[in-house]
């Protein structure tokens, strides 16, 4: 399986208003050291499966969202995951300690 499907498919497993890092998606594969790879990979999600792939829970390890010069996809995400319940302080974090998904299947 490719790296990206791989990637789709964990993050399909995150649950509606919990979060994790783009270093827990790539450590649950075994390659603790691509969070900048699961952050690629989910910015090539194809339009067709984006409705299926929970992209906009997953964020940095600060606790917030990564916009990286986007400027659309950062405002979209936070309305999202808000409409999840999750909540965000006046310096753009969240509680990632207690929101935080952990329980990965694996992607054999």
């Amino acid at each position: 399986m490719r790296f990206d499907q791989q990637v789709y498919v964990l993050v399909r497993q995150i649950p509606t208003g919990r979060l994790c890092t783009y270093g827990d998606v790539a450590a649950a594969m075994g390659s603790p050291r691509a969070a900048r790879q699961v952050g690629f990979a989910l910015k090539r999600l194809p339009l067709e499966i984006a409705d299926e792939v929970p992209w906009h829970r997953v964020i940095n390890a600060k606790g917030m969202v990564s916009g990286r010069g986007e400027v659309v996809r950062p405002e979209l995400q936070h309305a999202l995951l808000e409409a999840e319940g999750v909540a965000f302080n006046s310096a753009g974090v969240c509680d990632l300690n207690r929101l935080r998904f952990w329980d990965f299947k694996s992607v054999d």
